[in-house]
C-alpha cells in the first residue's frame, strides 16, 4: 500500500478519533510505518500537514537517535576494554 494512501485513510478516519486519543492513534500509525519499512522522510512529506502525525514522527527520531547514542557509548566501553587485555 501506498504511503499516499495511508495518508488519505489517516485523514478520513482522524475525525472519528476522539481527541485526546489522536496523540496516541499518531504514535501507533508511526510505529507500524517504520515497522513497514516507510522511511521516515517520507513519512513526514506524506503527513507533513497532520500535526500529531508530525509530533509522533519528531518522537519517534529523537527516540531513535537516544538509542543510537547509547549503542555508540557501549561500543565505545568494549573498544575501550580491548585495549587493556
Amino acid at each position: 500500500m501506498s504511503i499516499t494512501v495511508i495518508a488519505e485513510v489517516w485523514r478520513a478516519l482522524k475525525f472519528e478519533i476522539d481527541g485526546s486519543n489522536l496523540p496516541d492513534a499518531a504514535e501507533t500509525l508511526v510505529n507500524v510505518l517504520i515497522e513497514n519499512d516507510f522511511e521516515p522522510a517520507d513519512i513526514k512529506e506524506a503527513f507533513r500537514r497532520e500535526t500529531e502525525v508530525m509530533q509522533a514522527l519528531r518522537d519517534y527520531n529523537s527516540q531513535y537517535e537516544e538509542e543510537e547514542f547509547e549503542e555508540e557509548d557501549y561500543e565505545e566501553d568494549e573498544d575501550n576494554e580491548d585495549d587493556e587485555w
